[in-house]
């Protein structure tokens, strides 16, 4: 019987439990922990990357999911009696937890990354013919672009709600992959926050900091996914 990734996550999960006894009864120590964790939690790695290149988007945040979700990371230890070895025990994994989905969003933005230069190559041959067959409208072009406004979409929540909107539309497949410097390049192109301009950078930093959350999202971030989540419904067509 082929295992499914939820067979493979399982069986880490299972592991990260022992390790977590383990570590909670002193046989372990917080480094031996944490390269324990890495190293089972390569497999998965390993398995997502053996499957077809369409396949590994809609993985990636299967398996983004199942970490969030996973209760393996701070199960209690009935048996560990000293309260603030439980408390320094439980913020290391959890610490462990957040650093392989900061991991599995990376992959992600790698295969994202992958995939849209692949596309590109292979669109390439055709624009440059359809390119020679086109007239010269750069004139044109320019003296319209001249005439437009620079209107931008003025959001009225934070920088990280922002992102993280951005990022929901992407791993549903409502806009196509690009690189995540090229999201963060379009997004402070075409929007400002609050009627404030918005830097690529500190819009990096804004992902970053909402990622070290627990949970990995920003406040009213379950918000965002439901606005997405029952976008996606009205569009069955959407992957």
């Amino acid at each position: 019987m082929t295992k499914t990734l939820k067979d493979i996550f399982k069986e880490f999960e299972d592991k990260v439990e022992s390790i977590h006894t383990l570590y909670s009864l002193g046989l372990m120590d917080s480094v031996s922990t944490r390269l324990s964790i890495v190293r089972d939690f390569s497999l998965i790695k390993r398995f997502i990357k053996a499957q077809p290149l369409e396949n590994q988007r809609d993985l990636w945040n299967t398996m983004v999911d199942l970490l969030n979700a996973s209760k393996a990371f701070d199960h209690v230890i009935k048996d560990l009696k000293a309260f603030d070895d439980e408390i320094k025990i439980r913020k290391d994994l959890l610490e462990i937890k957040e650093e392989l989905m900061a991991d599995c969003i990376k992959e992600l933005e790698n295969l994202n990354y992958t995939i849209l230069q692949s596309h590109t190559q292979k669109n390439t041959v055709k624009g440059n013919a359809k390119k020679a067959n086109k007239p010269d409208t750069t004139v044109k072009g320019n003296a319209k672009k001249a005439n437009k406004p620079d209107a931008k979409f003025n959001w009225q929540g934070t920088q990280a709600q922002l992102v993280y909107l951005i990022e929901q539309l992407y791993k549903q497949g409502f806009l196509s992959p690009i690189s995540q410097a090229e999201k963060h390049r379009l997004t402070a192109q075409h929007f400002t926050v609050k009627g404030e301009s918005l830097n690529p950078r500190n819009l990096a930093k804004a992902k970053q900091s909402y990622l070290n959350n627990k949970g990995g999202k920003p406040k009213r971030g379950e918000e965002i996914e439901q606005i997405v989540s029952a976008a996606k419904k009205q569009n069955p067509r959407q992957p």
